[in-house]
């Protein structure tokens, strides 16, 4: 792994007092015939230390590592006191890596935030906890990294996948907030499959589906219901309260992520995510409300995980 001559990597030794930027290059990854693999991360302007990381993931062969520079990403990452990792994945077999049954890809991106850790001066991240936004191809590999390693994942955001939550289905995965940005004029086989793979944990599980009727594949206005439910989402898995709902929210053993005092070992316990502390919303009608509230059938209704969400789903499948 060789990383690329940044003027802010000359600080790296250092704890950074500014939102810094860094690239490197990874090794190949032949189980799944990948050739170029890199990444760039960033990390806040903070002194304190950081909750996590978020993982941004392009469509097939992409390159994603522009994504970490963006300032939509860069303020929600900051918010939740976490750093970026965009990604890339290109050069070779043109599908093998989105389904990465090896584990070959996801354990290059938990080398890829440990490196992050090293040269950015923020060890805790090394262990932290990761969400993840991956749009098409992006989508899948994030699916696939929730089959290795669930106990890691804060919450996935997904815009266009091509099979929903696929083989991320799992007691584990369910538990896992997850936001499938779904068009309507998508292929239909993906609108199909990814519909009915969500379908599985609707109810059940944390899981929010967005279906706008009016797009393709594109990733188009899908960020402005994403990232609000991965806010709202990861705040709530790292034990903060809904701001509304009932009081039955169940906050499980779990470290002071933010002070500092857990090791770089420590395994993260996530609070558990009980569903009716959260929104509702009618697929039909898009009308949106408390889950004590909602006057049509829960069980056929969108889980939201709160007002600013569910405003935004609803704003988003109205256009």
């Amino acid at each position: 792994m060789r990383i690329a001559p940044l003027l802010s990597l000359g600080l790296v030794l250092l704890q950074p007092t500014f939102a810094a930027t860094f690239d490197w290059s990874a090794d190949p990854l032949p189980k799944v015939k990948i050739e170029t693999v890199a990444f760039r991360g960033w990390v806040p302007d903070t002194e304190k230390p950081l909750a996590g990381t978020l993982v941004l993931i392009p469509g097939r062969h992409g390159d994603g590592r522009g994504l970490a520079d963006q300032p939509r990403w860069q303020q929600l990452a900051g918010d939740l006191g976490f750093a970026i990792i965009g990604c890339q994945f290109a050069n070779g077999e043109p599908y093998d890596y989105q389904n990465d049954g090896t584990g070959e890809v996801a354990r290059a991106i938990n080398a890829a935030v440990e490196k992050l850790a090293e040269v950015s001066g923020k060890p805790e991240l090394a262990k932290a906890p990761l969400a993840f936004w991956g749009t098409s191809a992006g989508s899948n590999v994030s699916m696939a990294y929730c089959t290795h390693f669930p106990e890691r994942v804060a919450a996935v955001g997904s815009s266009k996948g091509t099979g929903g939550p696929q083989g991320a289905t799992g007691p584990k995965q369910m538990e896992i907030p997850m936001i499938f940005a779904v068009g309507g004029k998508d292929k239909p086989e993906w609108v199909t499959g990814s519909v009915e793979n969500i379908g599985r944990g609707l109810g059940k599980a944390p899981w929010t589906l967005a279906l706008q009727a009016n797009e393709g594949h594109g990733v188009d206005a899908s960020l402005d219901v994403i990232i609000p439910f991965l806010r709202s989402a990861v705040e709530q898995r790292l034990g903060k309260k809904p701001a509304t709902g009932s009081s039955s929210f169940f906050k499980s053993e779990l470290p002071n992520i933010g002070s500092g005092s857990r090791p770089a070992s420590a395994k993260t316990t996530f609070a558990k995510i009980n569903l009716r502390d959260g929104w509702l919303g009618d697929r039909e009608t898009f009308e949106v409300a408390t889950y004590s509230d909602f006057k049509g059938t829960k069980a056929k209704a969108i889980w939201l995980p709160d007002e600013a969400t569910a405003l935004a789903w609803q704003a988003y499948l109205r256009r």
